[in-house]
């Protein structure tokens, strides 16, 4: 299950974990979570086998250790690039090396760490090799959102299906990859 977080602290914390009950798997999103003063408190008290949130990755260095003694297990990162004044560009001027130390900090810590991808046409569409150059090199999913036409991203590797039933997402994989190459399904 999704919640997706608004501004001003809605939904409330009372009304988060009445949301997720009885969910096995509970994503929060939305208005940045890291935002979020209770934020520790409330996937403390979520009952559910996998806990994860969906952040721009900026605060998440600082907070993965409270965050994963609450109990969470994993984190969506949304990228729309991984060229550092690209970043800055498009972000108000904050650092992608946040991002980076935040990514590198949750699998350290053994956090399943899924990089949701963004890619957008004229900007950062020549970056395509580069996310799935990460997945050779790195045991995380890439999951390219559907902002350009798969078929020219797919258009740019040779990849074998993985098995399995993975929601909303086609999961991939070079024969070589540590990590997964996701696209999320058209609804």
């Amino acid at each position: 299950m999704k919640i997706e977080l608004k501004a001003a602290g809605k939904p409330d914390k009372n009304e988060i974990l009445e949301m997720a009950k009885g969910q096995k798997k509970v994503v929060i999103a939305g208005e940045e979570p890291l935002e979020r003063k209770d934020l520790v408190d409330i996937i403390k008290n979520l009952d559910a086998e996998e806990i994860m949130i969906e952040t721009s990755g900026q605060k998440l260095e600082d907070n993965l250790e409270r965050l994963k003694g609450a109990g969470l297990t994993g984190v969506m990162i949304n990228v729309n690039t991984m060229r550092h004044s690209r970043y800055a560009k498009t972000h108000d001027g904050k650092e992608l090396n946040n991002v980076i130390a935040g990514i590198n900090k949750a699998i350290d810590n053994g956090i399943y760490v899924r990089v949701n991808v963004a890619l957008e046409e004229g900007f950062s569409d020549d970056e395509i090799l580069d996310f799935v150059q990460l997945t050779l090199q790195h045991n995380y999913d890439v999951v390219f959102m559907p902002t350009i036409p798969y078929d020219v991203i797919k258009g740019k590797m040779k990849l074998r299906p993985v098995e399995g039933d993975f929601g909303d997402i086609e999961l991939f994989k070079y024969v070589i990859g540590r990590g997964r190459i996701g696209f999320l399904k058209e609804a």
